[in-house]
């Protein structure tokens, strides 16, 4: 109790030297957390935005052909049809796999109508995808296999509507009726609004040319890689990762273009959006890292330049405490002590007021739009650590001059001039 009354007395006649000490170490520790739970936001709002896909998903549409091949003009439309996509289902390197049909049709539910995308899919449109079914379930084989009028709506297309009470009824589509098996959400933010039907249904009824317009596809050991290519090359003169090379030597003989063609196909790979995606994340991150180190150090050399000050003003004061026999571990206690008490305390007052700061930033941001920032709270545990660090490096950099203290002679202490 005598260390801590001697601490708290200290303390008390040097406010101002406290409260400035204080709020460097507050202020570190909340610029801290402003920053983790800005990045948080930051990389959240990016995963919300291309996340929707599996990491191995695999677009491929259908372009035209820009060059000739074997007596055939460029500039022909270029599509998929069932023999294209039955080829490239049953390659070794496929997971996953989707034929796409995409047209509009007027819908309706009772008096409410909207205009909205027709998306003609087989059942692993939901696992590429990622599609979340908050009720119901989504299409399957045997309603491809059945040609069966059934359908999936997503939440868009409800809101369309008017949110009715939807599921196990039927929706029409054009003039034909639909039984809704299923409510979906979007899969990203600037995804209209759909209703997902069988592909063989959709071809027997809105796509009788039986054209397919794209695929995708999650991939199992495929070579996604894409090499690299010089600063003055454009996105679209990029060279063909191994496996979108692999997949225009397949289709070329069947859909008549030229292998070397880059305006055939349309390649689109997850896999190099999430590399791009982590290097943004691990930029992101390495800042922060450098802002906390740079925090830990700031605060770190604050409250020993204040503790040097405080011994420094207390040097005849240790002098006269060893004289009449002071241990001098109760002179280490003391100063260490209250290093570590202003960094404790004014280190958590800065933690939770940056928490608090960040919650109310979290309620402020939509939780649905075209808003890249999403959830900027931070991970407590981490924080705790942080701050516990900087009480750490608080107590040593008080320790140094504790220390010095501890071993000075009493007769050069009484002799000391400030």
């Amino acid at each position: 109790m005598g260390i801590l009354s001697e601490i708290w007395s200290s303390i008390s006649q040097n406010r101002f030297r406290t409260a400035m000490t204080g709020f460097a170490v507050a202020w570190g520790i909340f610029i801290l957390v402003v920053l983790l739970g800005t990045s948080n936001g930051l990389q959240n709002g990016i995963q919300d935005t291309y996340g929707s896909k599996a990491n191995d998903a695999v677009e491929v549409n259908a372009g035209w052909a820009q060059k000739p091949y074997k007596g055939l003009p460029k500039d022909r439309d270029l599509y998929f049809t069932l023999r294209e996509v039955n080829l490239l289902r049953n390659l070794p390197e496929i997971r996953q796999f989707t034929a796409i049909i995409q047209t509009s049709a007027m819908v309706n539910f009772g008096t409410a109508y909207s205009s909205v995308r027709i998306m003609g899919v087989d059942g692993d449109y939901q696992a590429i995808y990622r599609k979340q079914i908050s009720g119901g379930r989504f299409l399957n084989a045997h309603d491809d296999a059945d040609r069966a009028k059934v359908c999936v709506v997503d939440k868009r297309t409800m809101e369309e509507l008017g949110n009715p009470d939807i599921l196990g009824k039927y929706l029409k589509i054009g003039d034909v009726p639909f039984l809704v098996v299923g409510i979906c959400a979007n899969g990203d933010r600037w995804e209209g609004a759909a209703v997902h039907i069988p592909i063989s249904t959709c071809m027997a009824i809105f796509a009788t040319d039986k054209h397919i317009s794209k695929v995708a596809m999650t991939t199992t050991g495929a070579d996604l890689r894409q090499p690299k290519t010089s600063a003055r090359q454009r996105p679209w003169e990029r060279p063909a990762s191994p496996f979108e090379q692999k997949l225009r030597n397949i289709l070329s003989p069947l859909m008549q273009f030229d292998p070397t063609d880059d305006g055939a196909l349309w390649v689109w790979s997850q896999a190099q959006r999430v590399e791009e995606t982590n290097g943004v994340m691990a930029a992101i991150r390495l800042f922060v890292l450098i802002i906390g180190i740079c925090t830990l150090i700031s605060g770190a050399v604050g409250v020993s330049n204040i503790m040097l000050v405080s011994v420094r003003e207390r040097t005849k004061e240790f002098g006269i405490r060893k004289a009449i026999g002071a241990p001098p571990r109760t002179i280490l206690l003391t100063v260490v002590g209250e290093s570590t008490l202003i960094t404790a305390l004014f280190g958590y007052i800065g933690m939770f007021v940056g928490i608090g700061i960040m919650e109310l930033v979290n309620s402020l941001v939509p939780a649905e739009g075209n808003f890249p920032f999403r959830n900027p709270t931070v991970d407590i545990p981490a924080v705790s650590i942080a701050t516990f660090i900087l009480i750490v490096v608080g107590v040593v950099a008080g320790a140094i001059p504790a220390v010095r203290a501890m071993h000075i002679k009493p007769i050069e202490a009484l002799n000391y001039e400030k």
